[in-house]
């Protein structure tokens, strides 16, 4: 099995990302790599993002989403954006969340798994 590469662009509060997509559940151990951009993120119009692993470790919570490209939707600036990577066992549920603070905008995401 190869790698597995989801993205999209949300608009509003989403409280499970990968509910219902590929990545729902693991096909084995590996390497889960977020890489996040919004098209705000000052204190009054923001995307917090948070990450709760199937272990229950929560690496991410709450955690502002950084501005790129704002006049983009659907860009993740690699100058500029908030990229993480955790090891995940298989089988396990990652739990990716967003917050929408004010009128935001957008927030656009890539997650990449790959086996081990």
């Amino acid at each position: 099995m190869g790698p597995i590469i989801l993205s999209n662009i949300e608009y509003a509060t989403n409280s499970d990302i990968l509910q219902g997509t590929r990545l729902q559940t693991v096909p084995s151990g590996g390497i889960l790599t977020f890489e996040l951009g919004a098209s705000h993120a000052n204190s009054s119009h923001n995307y917090a993002v948070s990450i709760q692993m199937p272990n229950g470790d929560t690496p991410l919570n709450s955690t502002l989403v950084p501005a790129c490209n704002p006049s983009s939707d659907g860009v993740i600036d690699e100058r500029q954006n908030l990229t993480v990577s955790f090891p995940i066992q298989q089988g396990g549920h990652c739990v990716f969340s967003t917050t929408e603070t004010g009128s935001a905008g957008s927030m656009t995401w890539r997650v990449t798994y790959t086996p081990a």
